[in-house]
């Protein structure tokens, strides 16, 4: 079946560049775009009227935790831990995360993936849901929900161990813990890959640098090279981290990595705002410091900055990485998992970051959010409006009270453009959200059951807290109840 769009705004793309085309249209046949242009004289089976409408490639999220996140909402913000520079990390998420039942991830995760598709969020790379919930029932809702996502299991040969009231230190597991991990992996990649029509992209997943040794992380290189799938890892993504890796290797997570051999156009490192250089961790760059081996590298940096904002941090600065050479994608990691939202606050901090309007354009991060995330993954036939592209498209409504006037439909999409202004979200050449309602999840049912999981997590929190605290103690009511 052949479909076309009659757009009034279009971001085609050119052979090597986002380029605006004014009513245009843009056809696909089957799951692949075959044409861009001001006109289409073959035949079309159906038109879809974007008559005031943006029409964009499916943006890609490259940090989502689907299982998890939505446990922040309500619970985390305008909250951090102290003695950890403000992070929850080892404490408030690690107590969230113990309250939370299998069947409430399931539920959370779904919620997730429908939260993504609601932002016009076609691809995403999605960290813990096999661990969370299963490999088959991941598989399976990847089916269901019909968004295209990297998937797989977590490596690592150590775990975060809490010695002290504030102290962490790494606890390194049996040898064959981190091989078995490894070949659970490979058996996820074998027996997946190409699964739903391709949607389903494996990749490896080891946990975060302070708990994947040396030795394991040259095995990890080799496996991913040998496999060819990406490779995501957390690191620079929180004050203690980045101590500990210079006491106990002398080096900063990137260098680490460097000397692994882990860097390398196939990976990308979640967050990593945490580099020398950066004002919070008064360690300065020698030369060019850690963006100079990124570059070199070809490594991807998946910049989630509504998480850092909540704790009054941010990247120093989107632009500042990209003007190193290095690839900048986004994601979400937190709620709201909302790639709009994270691309207008990736623009805000990375100006006030660097006390400069010219910084964090939105041209740069909505490239960010396209082609450096397609780049990523390393997948040339996403993010991107051209013939031979495959259809994961979203349309946004340029004629709504959130985007008049409209001179420049990308700043307004970064700028002003709200998650309900997105009418249709199509992947993979079906359509998912139409007249910007999800087709296949009954929505009033999923916030039911969400609201009812969070109530169930909130009471468990006393249960599973380091100091024992209720969630009252832990994150207060904004307003003390009124009490007759």
């Amino acid at each position: 079946m052949t479909v076309g769009i009659k757009g009034k705004f279009i971001i085609g793309f050119d052979g090597s560049e986002h380029r605006l085309l004014r009513d245009g249209v843009v056809v696909y046949e089957g799951n692949r775009i075959v044409h861009v242009g001001k006109s289409y004289s073959g035949q079309v089976d159906d038109w879809i009227d974007a008559s005031t409408g943006l029409v964009i490639p499916g943006l890609i999220n490259t940090h989502l935790h689907a299982a998890g996140a939505p446990n922040d909402k309500s619970f985390l913000e305008d909250i951090g831990v102290r003695p950890l520079y403000g992070s929850n990390l080892g404490e408030n998420l690690t107590a969230l995360n113990l309250a939370t039942s299998r069947e409430d991830k399931e539920i959370l995760a779904r919620y997730s993936l429908a939260e993504c598709l609601r932002s016009g969020n076609t691809t995403v790379v999605e960290i813990g849901m096999v661990s969370a919930i299963g490999e088959e029932k991941t598989v399976e809702m990847i089916g269901e929900m019909g968004i295209r996502a990297c998937e797989g299991h977590g490596l690592g040969d150590g775990a975060m161990e809490r010695t002290g009231a504030y102290d962490f230190q790494i606890k390194w597991l049996e040898e064959e813990v981190g091989q078995g991990r490894l070949e659970r992996a490979e058996r996820f990649v074998e027996r997946y890959r190409g699964a739903h029509n391709g949607r389903l992209m494996p990749a490896l997943y080891p946990g975060g640098v302070m708990s994947c040794s040396l030795e394991y992380q040259k095995t990890i290189r080799e496996k991913s090279d040998e496999l060819e799938v990406p490779v995501s890892i957390h690191a620079g993504e929180w004050v203690v981290e980045f101590q500990n890796m210079l006491r106990m290797y002398g080096r900063t997570p990137v260098e680490f990595m460097h000397d692994t051999g882990l860097l390398g156009p196939n990976l990308i490192i979640g967050h990593l705002w945490a580099i020398a250089g950066h004002p919070l961790l008064a360690y300065p760059a020698v030369g060019g410091g850690d963006l100079a081996l990124l570059a070199e590298a070809g490594a991807t940096v998946s910049h989630d900055p509504v998480v850092f904002a909540k704790r009054g941090n941010r990247m120093h600065s989107h632009s500042k990485y990209l003007e190193a050479g290095v690839n900048v994608s986004i994601g979400t990691d937190t709620v709201p998992q909302d790639m709009l939202n994270e691309m207008r606050i990736a623009s805000y901090v990375s100006k006030l970051a660097d006390w400069d309007p010219y910084s964090g354009t939105s041209r740069e991060v909505f490239n960010s959010a396209t082609l450096a995330g397609a780049k990523a993954i390393g997948r040339p036939d996403l993010g991107r409006l051209a013939p031979g592209a495959l259809a994961d498209i979203a349309i946004i409504d340029m004629e709504t009270i959130n985007s008049v006037p409209c001179r420049d439909p990308i700043r307004n999409l970064v700028n002003c453009a709200q998650r309900g202004d997105v009418r249709t979200v199509i992947v993979d050449g079906k359509t998912l959200v139409d007249d910007g309602r999800l087709l296949y999840v009954d929505e009033e049912k999923l916030v039911r059951e969400v609201q009812e999981v969070g109530e169930r997590i909130w009471s468990k929190i006393p249960e599973v807290h380091h100091f024992k605290k209720t969630a009252d103690e832990v994150s207060p009511q904004s307003f003390r109840p009124w009490e007759e």
